[in-house]
């Protein structure tokens, strides 16, 4: 069977109605989203509009107070969800952080402001984020297939950081420790395909992000400042499936590019 996958940052869930219109217009049977955002306390708008047809899973990194809004992924799906797992990255209780005015380093750190001083530095402001790996089972009619989503702290220029390394290494433990499904990995990894943490993520599973050079937006804000050309930080990987085609999809709700993948499983 065919399988078509959607790997999308929302820029904070700008735009749930298109999401939810663009899965249904594409046939799209699984998708990891990052940038889910609702006022704290609150929940997604997305499981309304999607309807019965789909299946909602999220994972929340952390609660920002100055903004009152939760962070997180989803992993959406029309296959039956069996299980769910989320690992938890930077947090000493394994859960969400409170993120306060009292935080160091705190600043604006959802959407950053090209006026922001020291922009060489935003990975150590925004070293301050929790994350969630997201790990959903589902059941399809050939069997079982993993979706694993997360999002890896940005820095400045997508300069890689010893975060996105740990959380590398994190993820590959998981996938090879867990039973052996086929895994379809996907996120806003905010760095290039060519990097360790790539390429530890590549020691168990295959990268189809290679060859892409831009999934950023021609609006995106990092493309106002000093942008490096020839930059891919959206990425979709797979164990044990056949990957039939991955195409980059402009589109008017995301200040990411639509990532469209066909596998066969």
């Amino acid at each position: 069977m065919t399988i078509r996958h959607l790997q999308l940052n929302s820029s904070v869930l700008r735009d749930p109605k298109a999401i939810a219109k663009f899965m249904t217009d594409n046939s799209i049977d699984v998708a990891c989203l990052q940038e889910i955002a609702y006022p704290i306390g609150s929940s997604s708008p997305l499981p309304e509009l999607l309807g019965s047809e789909f299946n909602y899973v999220e994972g929340v990194h952390y609660h920002h107070v100055k903004s009152n809004q939760s962070i997180g992924v989803a992993v959406i799906s029309k296959f039956p969800i069996v299980d769910v797992v989320r690992l938890y990255y930077n947090t000493s209780d394994y859960s969400p952080k409170t993120i306060s005015e009292n935080d160091n380093f705190v600043g604006t750190i959802i959407n950053d402001s090209p006026q922001d001083i020291y922009q060489g530095s935003r990975g150590i402001r925004h070293a301050v984020k929790s994350r969630c790996i997201l790990s959903v089972l589902v059941q399809t009619s050939n069997g079982l297939l993993r979706v694993v989503t997360t999002h890896f702290t940005v820095s400045d220029v997508c300069t890689e950081t010893m975060q996105m390394f740990e959380m590398s290494q994190l993820l590959k433990s998981f996938v090879k420790n867990a039973t052996d499904v086929p895994t379809i990995f996907s996120g806003d990894l905010n760095i290039r395909a060519q990097s360790y943490s790539v390429e530890k993520i590549k020691e168990e599973l295959t990268c189809h992000t290679e060859e892409l050079t831009d999934t950023l937006s021609k609006t995106h804000i990092a493309k106002k400042t000093d942008f490096p050309s020839g930059l891919a930080i959206d990425h979709v990987f797979s164990k044990n499936l056949k990957h039939l085609s991955t195409r980059m999809q402009d589109v008017d709700f995301s200040e990411h590019k639509a990532l469209v993948s066909e596998f066969e499983q």
